[in-house]
């Protein structure tokens, strides 16, 4: 028994031990952002990001976005964001969204599918997206009733900015005739 307490005890110590060190190199990559240091950081987070941490992964692709402490690099950015949205990270969701509605790599369907996962977790942005994709039609079939459903959890979410959006998309459309 004292030698299976023992492996317990030693796993318990390995696991905390990892995720010390992990945390502390995604503050390390934080304080060097934080001063100014976007090499350092982006460095940093990479290494962690490569390791699956979804935070660091989200950073890494947000660096690469926008050109801060490494080249912009719109695919990198799309894969990044991709490793992150496929672990549930909302914002990374959100933002792979914009990525193939705006940016340089389209796709109005990965758009619709990725603001969908997004809006299905409560993000009010998304939820505002989705709707105007279904009012547009874009990556989706054009679809009134659904457009209601979205703007209208946009106009309830507590995000006051999407709120006034919601509410004046949904007097503007009459979305409430569908």
């Amino acid at each position: 028994k004292s030698m299976k307490l023992k492996t317990i005890l030693l796993s318990l110590t390995l696991i905390f031990g990892i995720s010390h060190i992990s945390f502390a190199d995604f503050e390390d990559g934080l304080t060097a952002y934080n001063s100014g240091d976007y090499t350092k950081a982006f460095q940093e987070w990479q290494i962690l990001a490569e390791d699956g941490q979804v935070r660091a992964q989200y950073n890494v692709a947000w660096m690469y976005a926008y050109g801060v402490g490494t080249l912009k690099d719109y695919q990198a950015s799309v894969a990044w964001y991709k490793k992150a949205a496929e672990q549930d990270y909302v914002h990374a969701q959100y933002n792979l969204a914009n990525m193939y509605l705006r940016g340089d790599v389209r796709n109005d369907e990965e758009a619709v599918y990725w603001f969908r996962r997004a809006a299905e977790q409560g993000d009010a942005p998304a939820q505002y997206n989705l709707g105007l994709m279904y009012a547009n039609g874009k990556g989706v079939t054009k679809d009134m009733a659904q457009c209601k459903i979205w703007i209208k959890k946009a106009a309830e979410n507590n995000d006051p900015k999407i709120r006034v959006l919601a509410e004046t998309f949904w007097k503007e459309q009459e979305l409430a005739k569908y």
